[in-house]
């Protein structure tokens, strides 16, 4: 027999394991093929397939371009390769592969749809809609492909009226097209349409049990109406496919925390943390639950970690509710810190101002710092004067200079603003057995 028949052979064989799915043989019989005869571009692109299905998108792609350097007008092996590029996250190259498909035959509906995803996905939205014009140009009909890909452009813009509109188009020229009914129902969703879009989601479950998407939706839009065990069911089963789908334990994690059950927020952030090391919030959470179960120690090193990796540009709300969070975890130079620089930057006729200027005051205090801590609780007076943990402060402050008088005259103002103030009270008895205890002193020094 001769090496090209035999090459053959390894390629027949490989298409009859594709089918039967056995992919690791089909593999193997193809490469032996190719072995032989290189220059085959069908086999590079059956392999590329094959690549594909096993998940390995960066080797399938190599395939797929040395199948369209053979195949010069084919447009399979370029349409798999935007698609594949799309998958990997590389945008730019995905256009490129898809304009050379659009080249070749402009009624790819498919390369159209893939198109509009792609620059949608780089957040290239006029390109997107530009994409979509032309699309309605070349083909013969509208396209429900085309309409789900408009839909989650205009969806990820806050277009949520034309989103809609979108995905009903798609449904009504094609009901079972891929990702409609979902696609409708998260634009549904983002109106505020919870209860249209649930019925959406159960009609696409009963179709397709184990739709992950779906699932993990539907989840959302039954914790978002108050039905959170039924929520947690649905992420449930998720997981039962999935058990490594973050998105999953991520929900878990915002759920548990929204019902203040720490010990699951604690464990869900946990695999979230362990799936995804560099998700930017689970250490934040994870230490919120940590200092919720009362594990200060344990929170502070998390809390550490998401300092140093937040943006620059965080909202001061954002900064403010981290400093909280450091000094609860007894980590009050870090909180001043942040709180220094924001007192500084936050407008006076901001609420956050005056805020701001008492958690410094607490870091400063707590840090040692007493004198600047009691300047800045001086300023928060002045944003509120009955501001009793700055005249609590103040009050000590006076007491660490042995300035007695001036301490009596913050403890007696603050008991005026609330009289049953117990830090107030304790430091008025303290007060009271010093005062004593220096006149005792004084009489056996006479």
């Amino acid at each position: 027999m001769s090496s090209w028949q035999d090459a053959e052979q390894h390629a027949d064989r490989a298409l009859e394991m594709y089918e039967r799915g056995r992919l690791a043989e089909a593999e193997a019989e193809l490469r032996q093929a190719l072995d032989i005869d290189p220059d085959q571009g069908d086999w590079h692109f059956n392999l590329g397939l094959t690549l594909e299905r096993t998940g390995r998108d960066g080797e399938a792609l190599s395939s797929y371009e040395q199948a369209s350097r053979l195949l010069v007008d084919a447009v399979d092996p370029r349409l798999a390769a935007g698609s594949t590029c799309l998958r990997l996250s590389r945008f730019q190259d995905a256009i490129g592969w898809l304009d050379k498909v659009l080249a070749i035959d402009p009624s790819a509906e498919s390369a159209w749809s893939l198109l509009i995803d792609a620059n949608a996905s780089q957040g290239n939205h006029d390109a997107a809609e530009t994409a979509f014009y032309m699309a309605q140009d070349a083909l013969e009909e509208p396209s429900a492909h085309v309409l789900i890909s408009m839909s989650g452009s205009l969806l990820s813009r806050g277009l949520l009226d034309r989103a809609v509109w979108c995905a009903r188009e798609a449904l009504k020229i094609d009901s079972n097209v891929q990702n409609g009914r979902l696609r409708l129902a998260s634009a549904l969703v983002a109106t505020g349409q919870g209860q249209q879009a649930s019925r959406i989601l159960l009609q696409e479950l009963r179709d397709d049990p184990g739709n992950v998407q779906a699932l993990l939706l539907h989840a959302d839009v039954l914790a978002e109406s108050g039905r959170t065990n039924e929520a947690l069911i649905k992420l449930h089963r998720v997981l039962e496919l999935e058990p490594a789908n973050v998105d999953a334990h991520i929900l878990a994690g915002t759920f548990a925390i929204e019902e203040e059950r720490w010990e699951e927020s604690f464990i869900a952030w946990g695999l979230v943390r362990r799936l995804q090391p560099n998700h930017p919030t689970a250490c934040l959470y994870l230490a919120q639950s940590l200092l919720a179960m009362h594990r200060p120690t344990a929170a502070k090193p998390l809390l550490q970690e998401y300092v140093e990796r937040m943006d620059d540009k965080a909202s001061a709300q954002e900064k403010i509710h981290i400093a909280e969070l450091l000094l609860s975890s007894g980590e009050p130079i870090l909180a001043t810190s942040l709180l220094k620089p924001l007192s500084k930057d936050i407008p006076e006729k901001d609420p956050l101002k005056s805020r701001c200027l008492r958690l410094l005051a607490i870091s400063l205090f707590s840090s040692g710092n007493i004198d600047e801590g009691a300047a800045v609780s001086r300023k928060v007076l002045r944003f509120d004067p009955k501001c009793i943990p700055s005249i609590h402060n103040l009050a000590l402050a006076a007491v660490k200079d042995d300035r007695y008088r001036a301490a009596w005259g913050w403890v007696r103002r603050g008991l005026r603003v609330d009289p049953l103030d117990n830090d107030l009270r304790r430091l008025r008895s303290r007060l009271i057995w010093e005062g004593m205890a220096r006149f005792v002193k004084k009489l056996f020094v006479r």
